[in-house]
């Protein structure tokens, strides 16, 4: 018996990054494990300055504001010097 199993759809869209007592705006795309909410964790990239994701994977961990106001804790876990995407681990 084979299950087919359903890809879980990423939730996209405007946030904001909050790290050192100041919010900068990102994109964002999270996977979150169970499809719905950050209760079993998740995945997912930021989109923003180079210079913010830079600080944003060397300070660690930091918050990320969902459009609806939702606050995830994330661990930035790598990003390119340079570059314009990082991508994290919800904590």
């Amino acid at each position: 018996m084979a299950f087919n199993k359903i890809p879980k759809t990423p939730r996209t869209g405007q946030g904001a990054l909050g790290l050192a007592g100041e919010e900068q705006a990102v994109a964002f795309s999270v996977l979150f494990a169970d499809g719905q909410s950050a209760k079993k964790g998740g995945k997912g990239s930021i989109v923003a300055d180079s210079e913010i994701l830079r600080r944003a994977f060397r300070a660690g961990e930091c918050r990320l504001t969902l459009d609806d106001g939702v606050v995830l804790r994330v661990a930035v876990i790598a990003h390119t010097d340079g570059g314009d995407t990082a991508y994290f681990e919800l904590r």
